[in-house]
């Protein structure tokens, strides 16, 4: 009489939690740096189509996501988080001083007034 053990359970094979953490977090901080950053910048209420760049940072913390399997894999997942995080935060200020730049030039450009 061999007692053979059944298998696990799927809910006992759950992704360990120190993995889901990390991307939560910086899910977190993009979300709360992209609303900081957009709410502080004079560009509060320009078009939407100001808004649509802040894909990029949304991807870079949804790649986070992928669950590592190589080493390597988790210090890209910190990285790319931590990016996107810091560019949803520093979106809506790089695009003020790029649009404030290029008013500037073209009022150069239109002889000064």
């Amino acid at each position: 009489m061999n007692a053979t053990s059944s298998p696990r359970p799927p809910t006992a094979r759950l992704l360990a939690p120190t993995w889901w953490l990390v991307p939560a977090l910086f899910t977190v901080a993009a979300t709360l740096g992209g609303v900081w950053g957009y709410r502080s910048s004079p560009i509060l209420h320009g078009s939407a189509w100001l808004a649509l760049p802040y894909v990029v940072p949304t991807a870079l913390v949804a790649a986070s996501w992928w669950p590592p399997t190589r080493p390597g894999a988790k210090a890209r997942g910190l990285v790319l988080g931590g990016v996107g995080a810091l560019a949803a935060l520093a979106y809506a200020h790089v695009a003020t001083f790029v649009l404030y730049a290029v008013a500037l030039v073209l009022w150069g450009f239109q002889g000064g007034g």
